[in-house]
């Protein structure tokens, strides 16, 4: 077992993957081939990269320089933002969504790459942009796929919150679409991207096999971080409540980012248990007060959440803290983000990737 990482008993830690630079998302291939150097998963690196990692766990630049203005390495603040959602379709499209800069202002976008071997972009599409943004949090975030459909988390901007209760504004909502970019007929409000409303900085998502709905976790302001089902042509209450609609809500605010639910990786007992990242203070060294950890949710059929306890916490000396978590066919992987050593303006960063594993 990793030193850095105390984690439940009967389960083991271990990193798979160093020296990356800022990971957050990862999305595993749904279909992996076989072949030792056949794309495996991919993860977002804040400042302008997508790696993809093989079968054998190599390394390889997917896409990169997708940023086009500079980084100021500010966290909390302005720093945050940059290249954060990926989601990978079943033919081998990969979806990023990032934050670009255009007449001196910060947009949101996303783009569709395309690869004949996985390993490196080929082309790139732009599915949909010039959705208003700001040079820090509340930005685009998680991308999903879900039956042929693109769901993509829009943060409310920040500085107009009442911007996630505008129909005609994007921020602040869950938006769906075709995987070309286009509308489909049957959202929930005709000729609209907007598949619910009402979200201030939705960073997570996932969907549920038990009842084939969205889940996502949404960061809220001093209190109430919060995890919500997201039904279509629901609100969602911000900027009024993070309360309404939820199904839990973390009154002292942990900074949930990404989650997913257990399939049998860790066995039947834990099949249907959702498993989230808090990721708590931006930049803090050693054990945090708030986040840097996994917790482990369940929620019964009625939406109720019967069980939440930690599963993983980081004790280590550095800024480490768990982002991007996802399950892979042999594990939970989560990626550490800042890494133990931090990062610093114009060199590498230690960011990391990790696997956990049940202890047979």
């Amino acid at each position: 077992m990793e030193e850095s990482w105390q984690i439940r008993e009967g389960f083991k830690v271990e990193k798979i993957v160093s020296g990356l630079s800022l990971p957050v998302n990862i999305a595993f291939v749904p279909n992996p081939k076989s072949e030792k150097d056949a794309p495996f998963f991919y993860v977002t690196e804040l400042y302008g990269s997508v790696k993809v990692i093989t079968n054998e766990f190599k390394v390889f630049t997917f896409a990169d320089n997708l940023l086009n203005y500079e980084p100021d390495y500010s966290m909390p603040g302005t720093g945050e933002s940059g290249v954060i959602g990926i989601a990978v379709h079943e033919n081998g499209d990969v979806f990023v969504s990032l934050i670009y800069k255009e007449d001196n202002l910060f947009k949101n976008k996303v783009l569709k790459f395309k690869s004949k071997d996985g390993l490196k972009a080929e082309t790139a599409e732009t599915i949909i942009d010039n959705i208003p943004s700001i040079n820090a949090a509340h930005q685009i975030q998680a991308l999903t796929i879900y039956e042929d459909k693109l769901y993509v988390n829009i943060g409310d901007g920040m500085v107009n919150p009442e911007v996630a209760q505008d129909d005609n504004d994007l921020r602040g909502k869950i938006l769906r679409m075709n995987l070309d970019g286009s509308i489909p007929d049957d959202n929930p409000f005709p000729n609209s991207y907007v598949y619910a409303k009402g979200f201030r900085n939705p960073f997570g998502a996932t969907w549920r096999k038990s009842d084939n709905h969205l889940y996502i976790s949404d960061n809220g302001p001093a209190v109430d971080d919060r995890i919500a089902k997201v039904l279509p042509g629901e609100n969602y209450g911000w900027p009024m409540s993070m309360r309404t609609n939820s199904i839990f809500v973390w009154w002292y605010t942990q900074a949930p980012t990404a989650i997913d639910f257990a399939g049998l990786q860790f066995g039947p007992e834990y099949e249907d248990h959702l498993f989230i990242a808090l990721f708590g203070y931006a930049y803090v060294e050693g054990r945090g007060v708030k986040g840097k950890k996994i917790v482990e949710m369940v929620i019964d059929e009625h939406d109720n959440v019967v069980y939440l306890n930690d599963f993983l916490r980081y004790v280590g000396k550095g800024p480490a803290s768990v982002c991007g978590l996802a399950f892979g066919p042999d594990g939970l992987y989560f990626t550490d983000l800042h890494g133990e050593v931090g990062f610093k303006r114009g060199e590498k960063s230690g960011g990391n990737i990790w696997r956990i594993a049940r202890i047979k």
